[in-house]
């Protein structure tokens, strides 16, 4: 048993179609996001089986039953982001037409299914999949979609979300104060290398995410297992990433072994070091070659189970990671 105790930590970013509709369309997209749906409950079956908490970080979008309920909540001010397909808002005239069905943005059901299920987090991904650093983006905007991000969890959970995932992994640190405000003690920061650092969708570059991509296989980064003496103390509680779970590749498979090598020796690593390991995803990855993708998962869930017989290791969310470091904030009040 290591002296400092070790952690997985799992976050799943819950956006249906509003994660992408910037940049896919539902013809290409479609089958991924009803594919995720579906995903849902068989995630939520294994999560149980290894007793895994995890974190859901949902899009307040998705928490409203249709367009007209949405339309009744929005923000008081709405992002003007210079590059105008960016912003969700213009789709609303068209959601709930024959091209645009409303169970490709609305899952209210299923977030209530999560909320259900022991040791799932809620969490936040901004009321309209906010992005924090586009051109454009204001920090009164962003005060309103958290505002209004509030407003839809109380009413929809009965109960206040005090994580947050930003969009894109655009973190801005700028905003910490207002996660703060808004009651966000725990947010999911960035892996500690220059090809994971948070960029504007016009900063990304295709080496980057070529080295992201490779990195997946091979270890060129290292494994981004946190101590948790170097998170920060005082404010929003940085529970960093460390690994993208890239969906199972039919034109990769045969690196399937290398991708299942990579994330293990990770949590080894971890374990071994008592650090934390922060792996996430999105519904949607596992909404195509979806027992591929869940037998992929069994094995990295197995290889936990192992470790936290040997070792001890834990798996927390990020509110029970926030905990950890903070017990004293238990009656914390936002400023």
């Amino acid at each position: 048993m290591v002296a400092t105790p070790s952690i997985l930590t799992v976050s799943i970013d819950f956006e249906l179609f509003w994660g992408t509709r910037d940049h896919r369309s539902l013809s290409d997209y479609g089958p991924n996001v009803l594919g995720g749906r579906r995903a849902i409950p068989h995630l939520l079956e294994l999560f149980e089986e290894f007793g895994v908490h995890a974190t859901w970080a949902v899009v307040g979008f998705v928490l409203f039953r249709r367009k007209t309920e949405l339309e009744m909540g929005l923000p008081k001010v709405l992002p003007e982001y210079s590059t105008d397909h960016l912003s969700p808002y213009e789709d609303l005239p068209t959601i709930g037409t024959p091209s645009k069905p409303e169970e490709y943005f609305f899952a209210p059901e299923l977030v209530e299914l999560i909320r259900r299920t022991p040791g799932q987090e809620i969490a936040s991904h901004t009321f309209s999949h906010y992005y924090c650093l586009e051109d454009g983006q204001t920090l009164r905007a962003f005060d309103e979609d958290l505002a209004a991000m509030n407003a839809v969890a109380e009413r929809a959970l009965r109960a206040a979300v005090t994580s947050l995932v930003f969009p894109r992994n655009q973190f801005n640190e700028a905003y910490l104060a207002a996660c703060r405000a808004a009651g966000i003690r725990a947010y999911r920061g960035n892996p500690r290398s220059w090809v994971y650092e948070a960029k504007s969708e016009r900063e990304e570059t295709l080496v980057r995410r070529a080295v992201r991509l490779a990195d997946s296989y091979v270890n060129l980064t290292g494994h981004h297992a946190h101590r948790l003496s170097d998170l920060p103390s005082e404010g929003p509680v940085d529970v960093p990433a460390s690994r993208f779970l890239r969906p199972w590749s039919r034109r990769l498979r045969a690196l399937e072994p290398m991708r299942l090598r990579r994330i293990q020796k990770d949590l080894t690593y971890s374990a071994r070091n008592g650090r934390l390991y922060h792996l996430w995803w999105h519904p949607e990855t596992f909404g195509q070659e979806t027992s591929q993708n869940l037998a992929f998962l069994r094995r990295v869930l197995e290889h936990f189970s192992q470790l936290r017989a040997e070792y001890g290791m834990e798996s927390l969310a990020m509110a029970e990671v926030a905990e950890r470091l903070r017990p004293a904030q238990r009656g914390y009040e936002p400023s």
